[in-house]
C-alpha cells in the first residue's frame, strides 16, 4: 500500500525536486571569479558529475570541451562541474581543463550528492540537461552529446 501511495504522490509531483532551489548556489568558474543563479538566467544548465581518477571521464571531457567550446555561446547553455574526486588538489587541477563553471568543493558532499541524486545515474561521467527554466530535459544525455552535437539541447527520446 505504501508503495502505491509514494507511486501516486511522485505522479503528482508531491515528491518531486526543486530543481531551481537545488542549483540556487554560488559557483565559481576558472578564474575564480563568484557565479549565482541569477548569471545563469535565461540558459540551458549541464549538470555534469565527473572526477579526475575516472578513465572514462578523462576520455570525455576533452570530448565535452570541444562541442561546448563550439557551440555554448550561439546556444546559451552553460555547464556546472560536479566533482565526484576524493581529494580538493586533484579535483582542482582536472578544472583547469574545463571551459565552464563548478560546484564549490565545500559543497562536494551535499549539494553535490543531491545533484548527483538527480540524475539517477549509477556511474560517471553523467551529464543532466536542464531547461531554462528548470525543468529536467534529460536526465544522461552524455553519450547523445557526443553522438549528436547538433541535436542541442539533447531531449530525452521517448521510446
Amino acid at each position: 500500500m505504501k508503495v502505491v501511495i509514494c507511486f501516486l504522490l511522485a505522479l503528482t509531483g508531491v515528491l518531486s525536486i526543486d530543481v531551481k532551489s537545488l542549483l540556487d548556489t554560488i559557483y565559481t568558474d576558472r578564474a575564480g571569479n563568484n557565479v549565482t543563479l541569477a548569471d545563469l538566467s535565461g540558459k540551458y544548465i549541464g549538470l555534469y558529475d565527473s572526477a579526475s581518477w575516472c578513465p572514462d571521464c578523462q576520455a570525455y571531457t576533452p570530448q565535452l570541451v570541444k562541442i561546448y567550446n563550439k557551440i555554448q555561446a550561439d546556444k546559451n547553455w552553460v555547464i556546472i562541474w560536479v566533482t565526484a574526486d576524493h581529494d580538493e588538489d586533484a579535483a582542482a587541477d582536472y578544472f583547469k581543463e574545463m571551459p565552464w563553471i563548478r560546484l564549490n568543493w565545500s559543497e562536494k558532499e551535499t549539494r553535490g550528492n543531491s545533484m548527483f541524486k538527480l540524475t539517477r545515474q549509477k556511474y560517471i561521467p553523467a551529464m543532466t540537461m536542464i531547461s531554462p527554466n528548470f525543468k529536467i530535459i534529460n536526465r544522461e544525455c552524455s553519450d547523445l552529446i557526443t553522438s549528436d552535437p547538433d541535436g542541442f539541447p539533447w531531449h530525452k527520446s521517448e521510446f
